[in-house]
């Protein structure tokens, strides 16, 4: 593939498209998607971020912006910062420590840093410390009055009093596999949450109460982790846990309502819920509405029923307030995975905001929260209600973010709208070429592991509801974060980030499905050098949902970092969502419910195709596909199945078997076995079928998706007799192609070769240092809330 017009060598390429890698990324561009919450009316504490050369890396910046000036300044200069710390610390305190510390603002006067090991609170006025503690040796959740904070020991939950030290049980019965406030074995990270376990639970807003719950996971079957190079050496070592798989028994949370100060503890044991995975507490599906009342919702294995039911602590009864039944495929209470349920209860008029999808697209409804009947339709229309970002109460007003709500536009874009609780007044109030987010108003505070985090401190909207810290994203040209006027959309930016000069440049576009009607969304990446009176294979960075959106609607999206590191080597890449995405309509989003791939992979063979006729710079013999997860399963069946589209690919980690898979996600996604159709779904049924280049790779500690997995499809491609290539990394778990140099550059060396017909730089190698594996690890979990 190359030609004497190449500009750059292989090796120039490697050492471009190593600046995009994930970990670089997050620790050398600032993010302009600011983290942040309001201290008063006018003031809104954020983090910013910048470059300092002077340590070569990221720093954290605690910043105001002020909406009486219109401009932003730092809380207290980072020198300065140092300087005061160094005085009360046995350690020094230097700039590089400081890009560790993680920042809150508990009133307007002082800032709290944690660092080091240490807990400090800064007057900001006076610039002078007030007080210095030891941080807590475990992972807690912090009671909103400041006084207490939960954590798990042993299989109990106990609290610990931040001022007197003293420590005590809340509960005392907890046994393996039947613990109180720790997430289920089932989490995919069993094993790595075992070294420091976060408890998971909530606070209430006075905080008397802690709500946790109590898993029970005895009768699941036992799953092995075998880690056959351990770093110190010696032995392999093995890992136990339970892992619930398709027709296996299911854990079940039963919720602990547990009163501080009198030790009263109130078990929910009619309503056990069945956790999925992760503990419902990390998928924000128990809240306060007041102090004495909770309420949670539960799913049944299929999420074909969900139920909301109400808690009273003072009486230590709960019921059943409504609840909904789908009559085909599965139920959502947001479009997306992760993020709050577009869910509210407001006990200030006895009403529920529910969402729904029953006329075919994600609207809300407003219910009478005493009898559970339906009041009105709240919003309505061939668009879908993606966030709920606040309930005024009093203007009867409801703020929301709705995706596609103009007609014909990407459906992955969001805009700002508001209306009536009675349904009436629907407004745009921000929209953009690109992505609108404002971080929502949670029906109660839900970030509770921040020890000097204010109680109940609100991210996007000023108290007032007047101004409102706006996100506008965009993959092409960048992005900022503004503090705006809703009433008069008049604002000022507060943090940006735009395409530099030698930037991976990108276009977005818009094709058909392969059902040649629907259409879809995506975003393709150019060489920033490139040229297009050539020709480059197209790489397609596949992700078929269903759980999350894939294309990329942000400029510093690190999950589009591996698109930009192989765009920079040679290749077109395509990000897209097809079918099957969380997004649009029902039908839209559940096209490919019970069978995963289909028509997903079709629309994606469409969209080469396409593109080919649209682009003459593409390639018209050579593409390429990547996954990881539930992309690397697709990667390989596009081998299998449409290798006249797709001549090479690399899976990694990919869960070949959704039999093998998470019941809890197997079995909402794909559904019950019909017709015996499982076992033609997995991909070692259609192995015989390779006809392309194909790379597995998997860690061998993956606890989301076993390297059993890639091992069982090596056992069909061997029965098969085809020849393939296979990677297995000792010690690396599920994000081993993000944040394994070496998997990352024999990922690059196998497109390289197979699709480009060139020769891998020699020797070229991919280090990331404990610092930017970090940043990454922080900026993907930031990620997954917008």
């Amino acid at each position: 593939m190359s030609s004497p017009n190449d500009v750059l060598s292989v090796t120039e390429r490697y050492a471009r498209a190593l600046r995009h890698a994930a970990p670089k990324i997050a620790a050398e561009t600032p993010d302009a998607c600011v983290d942040g919450y309001w201290l008063d009316g006018t003031r809104y504490f954020f983090l910013a971020e910048r470059f300092e050369p002077s340590i070569d890396r990221l720093v954290t910046v605690p910043s105001i912006a002020d909406v009486k000036s219109g401009r932003t300044n730092e809380v207290i200069g980072l020198d300065r910062l140092s300087g005061l710390l160094c005085a009360k610390s046995k350690h020094p305190v230097d700039l590089k420590t400081l890009a560790t510390a993680i920042y809150d603002m508990p009133d307007v006067d002082t800032l709290a840093v944690s660092v080091a090991g240490l807990d400090a609170l800064v007057d900001v006025q006076e610039c002078r410390v007030l007080s210095v503690s030891d941080s807590l040796a475990v992972r807690a959740l912090h009671s909103p009055d400041g006084r207490h904070a939960a954590f798990v020991k042993g299989y109990d939950v106990w609290i610990r009093d931040r001022h007197t030290g003293a420590e005590r049980a809340l509960t005392t019965d907890g046994a393996l596999h039947n613990a109180y406030g720790r997430q289920s074995d089932t989490c995919l990270s069993a094993v790595s949450y075992r070294h420091s376990p976060k408890p998971v639970g909530l606070w209430s807003p006075d905080s008397q109460w802690f709500l946790t719950h109590r898993i029970d996971e005895r009768t699941l079957p036992d799953a092995f982790l075998g880690q056959h190079a351990p770093p110190g050496g010696g032995r392999p070592l093995l890992h136990t846990y339970k892992f619930a798989l398709p027709g296996d028994p299911m854990p079940e949370a039963t919720f602990v309502a547990i009163h501080v100060s009198s030790g009263r503890i109130f078990a929910i044991e009619d309503f056990p819920a069945i956790v999925t995975a992760y503990s419902p507490f990390d998928f924000r599906a128990a809240w306060f509405s007041d102090p004495d009342t909770a309420w949670f919702t539960r799913f049944d294995r299929f999420h074909k029923h969900v139920e909301l039911i109400k808690l009273d602590l003072t009486k230590g009864i709960a019921r059943i307030v409504m609840g909904e039944t789908a009559e085909s495929g599965y139920l959502d209470l947001r479009p997306t995975a992760s993020g709050t349920p577009n869910i509210r209860t407001l006990p200030e008029s006895d009403e529920i905001v529910w969402y729904s999808e029953r006329d075919g697209w994600g609207h809300l409804y407003l219910y009478d929260a005493k009898t559970g009947a339906l009041k009105n339709r709240i919003t309505a229309g061939n668009w879908q209600v993606r966030d709920i970002v606040q309930v005024d109460t009093e203007k009867r007003i409801v703020l929301f973010l709705a995706g596609g709500i103009a007609p014909g536009s990407d459906l992955g874009r969001r805009a700002l709208c508001s209306v009536g609780l009675d349904g009436s007044q629907l407004d745009v109030l921000v929209a953009y070429d690109g992505d609108v987010s404002v971080a929502a108003n949670e029906p109660s505070d839900l970030d509770q592991d921040r020890p000097f985090r204010p109680a109940n401190a609100r991210s996007g909207l000023s108290p007032d509801g007047c101004y409102a810290a706006i996100r506008y994203t965009s993959a092409t040209r960048g992005d900022r974060t503004d503090i705006v006027n809703i009433g008069t959309r008049s604002g000022f930016v507060i943090a940006s980030v735009a395409p530099a000069a030698d930037a991976t440049p990108a276009t977005h576009f818009g094709v058909l499905a392969s059902d040649g009607v629907t259409q879809i969304f995506g975003v393709m990446f150019f060489p920033s050098d490139f040229d297009e009176t050539r020709r480059y294979p197209l790489v397609d960075f596949i992700y078929p949902g269903p759980q999350i959106a894939w294309e990329p609607q942000s400029y510093g999206s690190l999950r589009s970092s591996l698109a930009k590191s192989l765009a920079e080597l040679g290749f077109v890449t395509v990000m897209v969502d097809v079918r099957g995405a969380p997004l649009g309509s029902r039908a839209f989003h559940q096209a490919g419910y019970g069978h995963l791939l289909e028509p997903q992979l079709a629309d994606h063979a469409a969209v080469v195709r396409q593109l080919r006729e649209r682009f003459p710079f593409i390639d018209s013999d050579r593409a390429g596909i990547v996954g990881m997860s539930g992309g690397g399963l697709a990667a390989a069946r596009a081998l299998f199945d449409y290798g006249d589209t797709f001549t090479v690919g690399v899976s990694a980690c990919g869960n070949h078997d959704s039999t093998y898979y998470l019941s809890g996600w197997s079995d909402k996604y794909r559904g019950p076995e019909v017709d015996g159709t499982w076992k033609e779904q997995a991909n070692g049924a259609a192995a015989h079928k390779l006809v392309g280049k194909l790379l597995l790779i998997s860690g061998d500690m993956d606890e989301n998706v076993h390297v059993a997995q890639t091992l069982t499809l090596v056992d069909a491609l061997i029965r098969a007799n085809k020849d393939f290539d296979l990677l297995i990394v000792p010690n690396e778990g599920h994000s081993v192609l993000m944040t394994n140099g070496y998997a990352q550059r024999r990922a690059w060396d196998y497109l390289i070769a197979h699709l480009r017909d060139e020769t891998p730089p020699k020797g070229f190698e991919i280090k990331f240092e404990p610092h930017e594996l970090a940043r990454c690890a922080g900026r993907f979990i930031r990620e997954s809330r917008l």
